[in-house]
C-alpha cells in the first residue's frame, strides 16, 4: 500500500498542500490504470522555499557525479571529479532562476534510498500560472507522480546505469522517454478528468517569466517525447512499452530521437515504435495487439 507524505516545509501554504493531497487522492489511481505500472511504495512532494529548491538542485547533481565515478574504471575518477567542479557552479547558478520563476515540479531521487521526491515551489508555480486553476496543478501533480513511478519502475535508472552509465549525466534518449511519457499519461488522465487534455503551457505566466523564459530555445524535449511515446503505444501498445524500464537495449537510440525530431508534425509511426514491435515479434512470435 502506497503513503502519500505532502509537505508544506514553508509553513505558510497549508492551503496548497491541501490542494496537493486532494490532486494525490483523486489521480493516484488513475495514474496506476493509464500507466499500468505500480504506484512506488511511498510517493512524497515537499513545498519548498527557492532556497531549499536550488540547493536540492545542485546537490542531485553532485550526488549523480558521485554515482557515476563509482561505476566508471579507476584511472577515469579524477578526471570525473575535476570536471564535476565547474559543472556544479554552473548548475547552482542556474538554479536560482529556474527554481523560482522556470520550474513548475522537480522530481529527484532521495540520495541513499531507492525514493522519490517532488519539490514544489510556490513563486515558480505562480509565475508559470500553474496556481490560476486546479486543472493544471492537478496536470503539474500528475506530471510528477509519474516521474515517481518511473524511477520506482526503472529503480532510478539503475536498470539502464549499470550498462550505461553515462546516463546518469546524459540521459539522451532517457530524458525524451521520461518526458514524453509523463506528457502522456498527464494528457490521457487530465482528458478523463476534463474531457480534454489540459495543456499547462497555456496557464497564464507572469511577465517575469516571460523575461526568463524568452530567447532561443532548445529541441522540445516534451513535445518529441510525447510524440515518441504516443506513437510506440499506438503501435505495440503500453504493456510492451513498459518492458523499456528493464530494458537499456530498448531505449529510444539518438538517431530515433533525431528522426522523432524531424517527425514531430507526420502523421506516422517513429522508428522507435517500429523497433519495438520488431522486437516484441521477435520475443513473442506474434504481433501485440493493442490495447484496450
Amino acid at each position: 500500500m502506497t503513503t502519500f507524505d505532502v509537505l508544506d516545509e514553508t509553513g505558510n501554504h497549508d492551503e496548497l498542500r491541501e490542494r496537493v493531497v486532494d490532486i494525490l487522492a483523486r489521480v493516484a489511481p488513475l495514474a496506476k490504470t493509464a500507466t499500468g505500472l505500480g504506484l512506488p511504495d511511498r510517493v512524497t512532494f515537499r513545498i519548498v522555499t527557492v532556497k531549499t529548491a536550488r540547493a536540492a538542485m545542485t546537490a542531485h547533481m553532485a550526488h549523480l557525479f558521485r554515482t557515476y565515478r563509482e561505476l566508471v574504471p579507476r584511472w577515469k575518477r579524477p578526471f570525473i571529479t575535476l570536471s564535476s567542479i565547474p559543472l556544479l557552479g554552473i548548475v547552482h547558478w542556474r538554479s536560482a532562476v529556474r527554481s523560482e520563476f522556470l520550474v513548475m515540479g522537480a522530481t529527484y531521487t532521495v540520495p541513499g534510498t531507492e525514493e522519490s521526491e517532488t519539490l514544489l515551489v510556490p513563486e515558480a508555480l505562480r509565475h508559470t500560472g500553474v496556481l490560476t486553476d486546479d486543472k493544471y496543478l492537478t496536470s503539474v501533480v500528475i506530471h510528477e507522480l509519474v516521474h515517481q513511478i518511473q524511477n520506482f519502475k526503472s529503480r532510478n535508472r539503475a536498470n539502464w546505469t549499470k550498462n550505461k552509465a553515462m546516463t546518469l549525466l546524459h540521459g539522451g534518449g532517457i530524458n525524451f522517454l521520461e518526458e514524453g511519457h509523463a506528457c502522456w499519461a498527464d494528457q490521457d488522465i487530465t482528458r478523463a478528468l476534463y474531457g480534454n487534455a489540459v495543456d499547462v503551457s497555456s496557464a497564464p505566466t507572469s511577465e517575469e517569466y516571460k523575461k526568463r523564459a524568452g530567447g532561443a530555445r532548445g529541441v522540445d524535449v516534451h513535445g518529441v517525447g510525447l510524440l515518441l511515446v504516443a506513437s510506440a503505444i499506438e503501435t505495440v501498445g503500453k504493456q510492451e512499452l513498459n518492458e523499456v524500464w528493464n530494458d537499456h537495449r530498448l531505449l529510444p537510440s539518438r538517431d530515433e530521437v533525431a528522426e522523432a525530431v524531424a517527425a514531430l508534425a507526420a502523421d506516422k509511426p517513429t522508428r522507435w515504435a517500429s523497433r519495438l514491435a520488431t522486437a516484441a515479434f521477435v520475443e513473442t512470435g506474434v504481433r501485440t495487439s493493442l490495447d484496450d
